[in-house]
């Protein structure tokens, strides 16, 4: 038995044992076909998570060594890193995304931005109060944009009550790191000189 499954059965897509010798042999082969194209396709995906790993730490080795013995700081395991060869018609970016969220303080910077909408369009266009509140609308999971509502800061705008810069400092402080992604990306310039990345993206090759 494997997968508690008896030696001359396999299960169906609703979970019931079905004879082998009462499967279609074009069922069959397609079943091994995929189940063979999945256990390859895992064994690639763990050998370019360790080939990824050891080329950043690599990266992050050199980097160090660069800040220790000329004092030169590239960004560090935190921040972004670009690398070029000589000839610079090759390069190797390091880059760090954060994940980031909004606590529950954004209801109260919420209920300011409100107030001074309120007070602008009284009588008035109503088109910025619904541009401005769609930046508050959540997605099909429910979740609210924290970059859509972050943009909100580079507004410049000017208001003698103070609720726009106050709630504008709320959702500054609300904003947490829930986590970070490093990515390693690769770069050559083709026979024009045009720089292009080198896809692992198996769908793209």
């Amino acid at each position: 038995m494997m997968n508690n499954v008896p030696e001359g059965y396999l299960k169906d897509g609703k979970g019931n044992l079905v004879a082998i010798a009462n499967i279609k042999q074009t069922d069959l082969i397609k079943d091994e076909f995929v189940k063979k194209a999945i256990d390859k396709a895992l064994e690639m995906q763990e050998t370019l998570a360790e080939f990824k790993q050891s080329l950043m730490a690599e990266a992050d080795d050199f980097i160090e060594l660069l800040a220790q013995e000329h004092g030169v700081n590239l960004g560090g395991k935190k921040g972004n890193v670009t690398l070029r060869t000589f000839d610079s018609q090759l390069k190797v970016t390091l880059q760090t995304q954060e994940r980031i969220e909004l606590g529950p303080e954004l209801s109260l910077a919420k209920e300011l931005i409100d107030q001074c909408l309120d007070e602008w369009t009284e009588g008035g266009n109503q088109n910025i109060k619904a541009i401005v509140s769609k930046t508050f609308n959540t997605d099909k999971q429910g979740s609210l944009n924290p970059q859509r509502i972050l943009a909100l800061r580079k507004l410049e705008i000017s208001d003698d009550s103070g609720k726009w810069t106050k709630a504008m400092n709320i959702i500054a402080e609300s904003v947490g790191v829930v986590d970070s992604t490093r990515f390693i990306r690769f770069y050559k310039q083709d026979d024009k000189g045009i720089e292009q990345a080198v896809s692992l993206d198996i769908a793209k090759l």
